[in-house]
């Protein structure tokens, strides 16, 4: 396998046109995160009954599935974005081990 000098620029762009998107992205997943056990909350105390029937109850609500949907959204943005950058990271190390060993005359 061989990698180009292009390629590794193309791979250096992406890495540096994606560190905020992508550290925004983490934001919002570990937000959204935090969050869950605070709608699971307001919608526990909207409901009365039973303890075990209030928490049922508070987790079948459709704030907690739209926070829940919500939620895997984000997490999928985030691993999308997250292993297309350690892909990018990949095509660089390839790049360097290749040159390394050409240095070395083992290519």
């Amino acid at each position: 396998m061989s990698v180009s000098e292009e390629r590794v620029s193309q791979a250096l762009k992406y890495l540096v046109e994606t560190d905020e998107s992508c550290a925004m992205a983490k934001a919002l997943m570990k937000g959204l995160d935090s969050q869950i056990k605070t709608i699971e909350a307001i919608e526990f105390m909207k409901n009365t009954g039973a303890l075990g029937q209030r928490e049922k109850m508070a987790r079948a609500s459709q704030a907690y599935r739209d926070h829940l949907a919500k939620l895997q959204d984000a997490v999928f943005d985030y691993e999308t974005l997250n292993n297309k950058r350690n892909t990018e990271v990949m095509v660089i190390e390839v790049f360097r081990s290749l040159n390394a060993n050409r240095r070395k005359g083992n290519i």
